[in-house]
């Protein structure tokens, strides 16, 4: 079974309530997540469970997720439940020394076929790691400019 598994984190200068805000307004993603990744809001809940996302990376095949599970001001759950992959990310966001540390990680099998043989040649936890970094660094700009 192929996988990405992927960790990553940045450390911010801003309040743990003023990044739960960013990072729990789901619809909002598409103003700070990287244009490549072309993301779309398929279903926005109120209560955000149940908001379900589909991203296509640079035009190609597609994925979608679902926010499984809301803990307010520690974690949001999202389940990969239909596309490239399966399984689980997290949205994990701690309080340490005035700063806010915001994670990001994942457990997904890689369920497409194609996918899951350039994941022999391809560092592919690697790359999501390095889409991850321009996400979370969209996420920084995106709250200074709040």
């Amino acid at each position: 079974m192929r996988k990405i598994v992927a960790s990553d984190t940045i450390r911010l200068n801003h309040s743990i309530e003023k990044v739960w805000s960013v990072i729990s307004d789901i619809p909002s993603y598409i103003k700070w997540w990287p244009k490549a990744v072309n993301l779309e809001i398929v279903k926005a809940t109120p209560e955000i469970v149940g908001t379900v996302l589909k991203a296509s990376p640079l035009g190609g095949k597609s994925f979608s997720t679902m926010v499984d599970e809301i803990i307010p001001y520690q974690k949001i759950k999202i389940k990969y439940f239909d596309g490239l992959y399966q399984g689980n990310g997290f949205w994990i966001i701690e309080n340490e020394n005035q700063e806010t540390i915001v994670t990001y990680k994942v457990d997904l099998k890689i369920v497409d076929p194609f996918t899951k043989l350039i994941s022999y040649i391809l560092p592919v936890s690697k790359i999501h790691s390095l889409i991850f970094k321009k996400i979370l660094g969209n996420l920084e700009m995106y709250i200074e400019r709040k």
